[in-house]
């Protein structure tokens, strides 16, 4: 597995591609099975922003698309925290990733990274049962909201937002932290915190569907642009070439889309620019200046 530690499932997924497509790996790529059984692995790492059994579900068969598309076994990667897999991008554990939109700055800005494709923008939220009594942001003053992990895009965005309205932390409003959405909308379901801030609309869907629950919006932030694939340097560029064709291609056919299906709803890709992710940059600066740096 990764290095010479065992790893505890909760901490960290890592498959390996070979059982679930070899027998047709040679031929969808062009390259003979033997040859493509012989090729080193690539590690596709990604960041930990859901369950570790739900990112193994989602990213399993991606790993495995990989795999057939470059020729070679390719294992999927996580880590039970974001600054241990930001310690493992950095050290260039992985050949391939999908990052946080945050890290463009830290990875794809600082050339550690190539960008491939990005999901679409969309707002971040903040949500509360159906039958909750607030009806506006204004109604959070004095209570509790749940948001994902300290510095991640919906928290900063929210955080900022809250601000502005005059709801500043620890004054105004209880902010608590979780490790991801569906940690924050468990405990919104027994009544520990008041409202949740989700980063878009698959967690949210998925959790009202799997728990029999509807959930209302309080507010939505303005869009800002999601995860995004990357590729190490070292990895070919023709490789990084097929991996683009590869998924920004499976919009166009039923496999693909059914990949698409497989990371969550709605899930998409399109082509990376680097000034769709000026809007992240720009909350990050003021996030420093405003919101960290407060007494």
């Amino acid at each position: 597995m990764y290095g010479n530690s065992r790893m505890n499932h909760h901490l960290a997924i890592w498959i390996y591609c070979l059982a679930a497509g070899l027998s047709g790996l040679g031929h969808a790529s062009g390259i003979p099975l033997t040859q493509a059984e012989e090729r080193p692995s690539y590690r596709f790492g990604v960041f930990p922003y859901m369950p570790p059994a739900r990112l193994e579900k989602a990213y399993a068969p991606v790993a495995a698309a990989f795999g057939r598309a470059l020729g070679r076994p390719v294992q999927l990667g996580t880590a039970g925290e974001i600054d241990k897999f930001r310690i493992r991008l950095k050290k260039g554990d992985f050949k391939i990733a999908l990052i946080a939109p945050m890290d463009v700055m830290r990875f794809v800005d600082e050339g550690e990274y190539i960008p491939l494709a990005r999901r679409p923008s969309h707002p971040a939220s903040i949500v509360v049962l159906e039958e909750s009594p607030l009806q506006q942001a204004a109604d959070l003053r004095h209570k509790t909201l749940g948001l994902p992990p300290a510095g991640w895009p919906p928290s900063v965005i929210i955080q900022l937002m809250l601000n502005e309205q005059g709801l500043m932390k620890d004054r105004d409003i209880r902010l608590r932290y979780f490790t991801n959405v569906v940690a924050c909308l468990h405990q919104l379901l027994v009544k520990t915190v008041d409202a949740c801030g989700s980063g878009g609309g698959a967690a949210l869907k998925v959790f009202q569907k799997k728990m029999g629950v509807n959930l209302r919006v309080l507010m939505k932030t303005p869009s800002y642009p999601h995860h995004l694939f990357v590729t190490h340097p070292r990895l070919l560029p023709a490789e990084r070439e097929i991996l683009s064709r590869t998924i920004l291609g499976w919009e166009k056919t039923e496999e693909g889309r059914e990949l698409l299906r497989t990371i969550g709803p709605g899930a998409r890709f399109i082509p990376f620019r680097s000034a769709d992710y000026d809007i992240i940059r720009n909350y990050y600066r003021r996030w420093e200046e405003n919101v960290q740096n407060a007494p």
